[in-house]
């Protein structure tokens, strides 16, 4: 019931899906693995073919065991509970592998964040976070002062933070309301994803 609930908000908030660009890119690249962080829902797992290795971590426990059982025949889906700075990525193929987190960072501190970094250095990267603007409207203050993430950052923070990363702004793009989000990504060539975002009217 409560992923019920949890599909019917995001289609009534989300204007475009944050995973279309992103798997656009993906089927773009030699790639054969996703490791997404927050993955909730696990709704990316539905666009995937099931020869695709994916792991999904999230802290809440609810959305782990429901992607356990509904995708329990399938060997190449792994789900764990986990929060950012506890999982192991030394194991994995770098040149296989692309970190996905869909409105991660801005739920997260900055010293756990860092250590998530440490671990990431040679990993392609890529994320989408709610990001402040001056010029906001005072909905979307007030939207993001709602928000259940405590650490929106304005682009001048996220990319202290990220000092390795590169950025594109997204003004009013996912959402059926205006909302600004900020997409960070490292280790990713930018001419396929600024064409990727360009043909999305971004």
């Amino acid at each position: 019931m409560y992923s019920f609930f949890y599909r019917l908000i995001q289609k009534i908030l989300i204007k475009r899906s944050f995973y279309d660009d992103f798997l656009k890119y993906f089927r773009l690249e030699d790639l054969n693995h996703i490791v997404e962080i927050g993955c909730a829902d696990s709704i990316i797992v539905e666009s995937l073919n099931k020869d695709i290795k994916y792991d999904g971590y999230d802290i809440e426990a609810n959305y782990i065991n429901r992607s356990k059982k509904k995708y329990s025949n399938f060997k190449n889906f792994n789900f764990e509970q986990k929060s950012i700075h506890e999982i192991d990525f030394s194991n994995l193929n770098q040149n296989k592998t692309i970190i996905l987190l869909i409105g991660v960072f801005h739920h997260v501190n900055d010293d756990l964040i860092n250590i998530f970094l440490q671990k990431t250095k040679n990993f392609k990267i890529y994320a989408v976070d709610a990001v402040k603007k001056d010029d906001q409207n005072f909905l979307t203050k007030i939207l993001m002062d709602f928000d259940r993430g405590k650490f929106i950052r304005n682009e001048d923070g996220y990319k202290r933070l990220l000092n390795d990363y590169k950025f594109i702004l997204a003004r009013n793009k996912y959402l059926n309301f205006k909302y600004d989000h900020l997409i960070s990504f490292k280790n990713i060539d930018e001419i396929k994803i600024k064409e990727i975002l360009k043909s999305s009217n971004i």
